[in-house]
This record gives C-alpha cells, sequence and structure tokens, in this order.
C-alpha cells in the first residue's frame, strides 16, 4: 500500500525566553504545554490558542529548571490531583505546582549538599518519582513526597551503576513492571535498574547521552538513545535483550556530514513508537537540526525508518508528541522560543499519527 503524502504544518510559535529552552511537555490530554529553561520560570501555553496562560516558579532564584513531567491522570484521578506538573532543578529541588492556580504545593528533594537535579519522570500509575543527579537516581513517593530511595552503583558483575552525571530517567511504561526504569548520561553508559534490588541490575554501553535523550516505546519493547556524538547517533535497543536493533542513519542520501550531535529523542505515544523526533547541535557552523522519522511496523520488509521532516538551522534541545490523537509535536532549543508542529493526513500506519514529507525552514 502506498504511503499517504501529508504534512507538517507550524501550529505556532511562541515569543523567546530569555534563554535556553530545556524541556518541553504535553500534559494528558494536550490541552496545555509546559516549557522550562534555564531562566528558572515555567511557562504554561494554552496548546489551542499558542498563548502563554500561567508562569510558574517566579520565587525560584534563577536556578535551572531542566525538565518537567506532568503527573499521570486517568478517569478517576480526582480533582485535587489533577493539573499538577513537576520540575527538576539544578538546585536540588523538585517543585510541584497546580497549575491552573498557579501555586507551588511542594518543595522538596534529597536534601544533600551540592545536589542538583537534570531529570524527573513519574511511574506508570503516578506513585512513584524518579530524579537523575550527578551519579545517583532519587526515588520520592508522590502522596508523602519522602524520599524512599537512593539507586547508585550496581551489581558490580554486568554494571557499577553510573559514574556521571545522569541526565534522562524514564519509568517503565508498562504495568507488570512499576518496579522498573531506566538512565542514560555523560558516562556513556544506559543503566537498568530494579527498585526492589536499589541498584542497577545492567548496562547497555556506548550511548552518550547528554539531554532529554532516552526514550522507552509505549509497550515497554523498545528504548530509543539519541546520544552526542558524530557515529550512530540515533540508535534503537530491545530492551529485554538490551542489544541493538538498529542505528537509524542521520542522512540517508549523499554526504553524511555535517553530523548532528543529539540532545533529544523522543517516541511517539501510540503503543510502539511508530515515530520518532530527534536533534541536536551541527557541528560545523553552529547550527543545528531536528528530523521526524516514521518506523515502519513490526515485520514491515522494510527496514529503517523514512525520514518525514527536517528542520533546519534549529539548535533543538527537546521535543514531545502530543497524544495519537492530537498529532501535535512540539520542540525546543537555544533560541528560546516553542515550537508547535501539526502532523496532518493521519494514517492507520502510524497508529493514529501522520507521516509527513517536508523540509522546514524555521524563522
Amino acid at each position: 500500500m502506498a504511503r499517504e503524502s501529508p504534512q507538517l504544518t507550524p501550529a505556532w510559535v511562541s515569543q523567546p525566553f530569555d534563554s535556553e529552552t530545556f524541556s518541553v511537555r504535553f500534559n494528558s490530554d494536550d490541552t496545555f504545554l509546559a516549557a522550562s529553561g534555564a531562566h528558572g520560570t515555567v511557562s504554561v501555553f494554552n496548546v489551542s490558542t499558542g498563548q502563554e496562560a500561567y508562569r510558574l516558579n517566579n520565587r525560584s532564584g534563577g536556578h535551572t529548571v531542566k525538565q518537567v513531567c506532568w503527573r499521570p491522570e486517568t478517569e478517576s484521578t480526582s480533582m485535587r490531583s489533577r493539573g499538577l506538573l513537576l520540575g527538576a532543578s539544578t538546585d536540588g529541588l523538585l517543585r510541584q505546582w497546580h497549575v491552573t492556580s498557579s501555586r507551588c504545593l511542594e518543595e522538596f528533594g534529597p536534601g544533600e549538599e551540592g545536589c542538583q537535579l537534570l531529570c524527573v519522570d513519574y511511574s506508570h500509575d503516578g506513585s512513584r518519582i524518579a530524579a537523575g543527579g550527578l551519579q545517583e537516581i532519587y526515588i520520592f513517593d508522590e502522596e508523602t513526597k519522602k524520599q524512599v530511595g537512593r539507586l547508585q552503583g550496581g551489581d558490580y558483575v554486568t554494571t557499577s551503576g553510573h559514574s556521571n552525571r545522569v541526565m534522562a530517567v524514564r519509568f517503565q511504561k508498562t504495568t507488570d513492571e512499576p518496579w522498573s526504569l531506566v538512565s542514560g548520561g555523560w558516562d556513556n553508559t544506559v543503566q537498568f535498574w530494579d527498585l526492589r534490588a536499589g541498584h542497577a541490575v545492567r548496562a547497555i554501553f556506548g550511548p552518550h547521552i547528554c539531554g532529554d535523550a532516552l526514550d522507552l516505546s509505549g509497550d515497554g519493547k523498545r528504548l530509543l538513545t539519541g546520544s552526542w556524538r558524530d557515529k550512530d547517533p540515533l540508535e534503537i535497543w530491545d530492551v529485554g535483550q538490551g542489544e541493538r536493533i538498529e542505528a537509524l542513519p542521520w542522512r540517508s542520501q549523499g554526504l553524511e556530514e555535517p553530523h548532528c550531535f543529539l540532545y533529544t529523542a523522543r517516541f511517539s505515544k501510540d503503543p510502539r513508537g511508530s515515530l520518532i523526533a530527534a536533534g541536536g547541535s551541527v557541528s560545523n557552523d553552529g547550527g543545528g537540526e531536528a528530523k521526524v522519522f516514521s518506523r515502519g511496523g513490526e515485520g514491515d520488509v522494510q527496514a529503517g525508518a523514512d525520514c518525514l521532516a527536517t528542520m533546519v538551522r534549529y539548535t533543538c534541545l527537546t521535543a514531545d508528541f502530543g497524544s495519537s490523537k492530537s498529532n501535535l509535536l512540539a520542540t525546543g532549543g537555544m533560541d528560546g522560543r516553542v515550537r508547535v508542529m501539526r502532523l496532518s493526513s493521519a494514517s492507520s500506519a502510524t497508529g493514529g499519527y501522520a507521516s509527513a514529507a517536508a523540509k522546514v525552514d524555521l524563522p
């Protein structure tokens, strides 16, 4: 069957922050998009209008908010627990806000001198919080905000844990492994953790994670890594076996240069992760690129993934897909602007998301 030829079209572009945008995240129904950065504030945009609806964290003292994460919601989630946003900051604190009231509900953290928190994620059911630091991962109970674990080191047979900054952490998204999470960082490893053991139980060696560049597919079977390096920066791994399935070429035609050093890599939110967004800086001119790829179906005779769109002259630091119903993609980067694009003409081949074929020269 021939693939449709829809388009990646701009929905809106925000006014620039006064510094880089390190993290963008849609909430569960894609009505809001949160963005944070080096300026220390968090902006929450109305997705339908593109206007800033709320500004949070004005009292942080300017500490960088490296990553934000919405508390998971279901139909049974109480009104009291809806619209909660969590941010990880370089002052070693997590802050949780009730967005529509702009109230900071909690400030909590490890309480260790010199601690920095660089990434954060909620467990699938929202009961646990994981935050990555300089070498360790801190686990908190969502209800009490008390620290209930400190993950560091390994089994010293297959891995010794992280030895440098932890730049990304993800809980397993399936309900049958609530104790499992993965992390990546500057030490060229991806670590697999078991909360029951309290340490890393295995590792993948090679990926150099320097930002929001680690993700799990919705079915929990595939791991995506984006490395800040010139060779094989974008890779997909089998979670169960810990083996690389494929390295996606950044340029499928012509010269391999200029190389793109990745800061972000994200799956779309359908179970397979049928789309991939990735971006970073280009080696030769100080600029950058972002790309959207479409993966073939399981068992598809066409190997690899098709590049559907390229955003040029743009150092992309973070990306996030909306739900398959909204067909939205958000990015943020060095210029401080948040960009939202729509993937039009949805196709069943991409789990409800669109395919696209375009080259976009961003403003």
